[in-house]
């Protein structure tokens, strides 16, 4: 059996003269003639952008037996042509092929080599968006990712970050440690949170699961664009994470609010709750 439940909520960060557009969480419970198995909600908001350049995609819940579950987000490039479009057609890259062609460690980085090359011959390389994508099948995780959302795990009230920021910052850094310059400058640069891989360039390098992580009972996910990691602490997210998912969504969106940057970024959350697999004893 699955179920949905939705709640809308006023969309924060506009101006007051502005109609204020709802931003939706979705909740939704997977539980196939088990216990619940895993919880899925999602956050959405402009923020101080005149457009939603952030897209995501979860893949159908009937599915989630045979298939899994399979959370896509991508960021539109906001300093870039065509970033929402863009997002939302490398979302749909994946999620039409899902379930993905055996063995998913080489078809989908095959595919998502494909994906880029059609986007960097579209755009010539002036368009393009960061991608996370996490399946979850059984009790193991694969992820892949580009560019600068984040994927974090929460296990026995510990964060961690699955996942590594592709910026210039990392390769300046990598440079300085090797003398081509004092370490200063690494974080001076004005091009240093600048995003070294991205999907829309030509050839992309992947940061993704060699072997799939295996998940315990008790564990969640956070998929987020980088209006959501920038502004917040990391104790912050950790707290949210703490939450049910769908408290988890509002506490973040709470959080953002609060912080009332005059720069905040289009923001979104996938937030996944791992149950385990446990057999209904009624």
């Amino acid at each position: 059996m699955f179920f949905f439940k939705r709640r809308k909520k006023v969309q924060t960060q506009q101006q007051p003269s502005e109609p204020a557009p709802e931003s939706l969480c979705v909740t939704t419970v997977l539980t196939p003639e088990k216990t619940s198995i895993l919880e899925i909600a999602n956050l959405q908001g402009l923020g101080q952008r005149e457009q939603q350049q952030d897209a995501f995609g979860i893949s159908p819940a009937d599915r989630y037996e045979t298939d899994g579950i399979l959370a896509v987000l991508c960021d539109g490039m906001g300093g870039m042509a065509e970033g929402q479009r863009i997002a939302c057609q490398t979302i749909a890259c994946l999620l039409n092929a899902f379930p993905f062609p055996e063995p998913a460690v080489t078809s989908v980085p095959k595919l998502i080599s494909a994906c880029t090359q059609t986007i960097y011959q579209q755009f010539y390389g002036h368009g393009g968006c960061t991608l996370v994508a996490a399946w979850i099948l059984g009790n193991q995780l694969h992820f892949w990712s580009v560019g600068d959302s984040d994927l974090f795990l929460l296990r026995e009230h510990q964060l961690y970050a699955l996942n590594t920021r592709q910026e210039f910052q990392k390769d300046l850094l990598l440079r300085s440690f090797h003398g081509a310059f004092p370490i200063e400058e690494a974080f001076s640069d004005p091009q240093a949170g600048a995003l070294s891989q991205y999907i829309g360039k030509d050839e992309v390098t992947l940061d993704r699961t060699h072997i799939p992580l295996s998940l315990f009972p008790g564990d969640t996910l956070l998929l987020c664009s980088d209006g959501i990691s920038d502004p917040l602490t990391l104790k912050q997210i950790r707290e949210a994470m703490e939450l049910p998912v769908q408290d988890c969504c509002s506490a973040l969106e709470t959080a953002i609010r609060k912080a009332a940057l005059p720069t905040q970024d289009n923001y979104t959350a996938i937030v996944l709750h791992y149950y385990g697999e446990k057999e209904n004893t009624e």
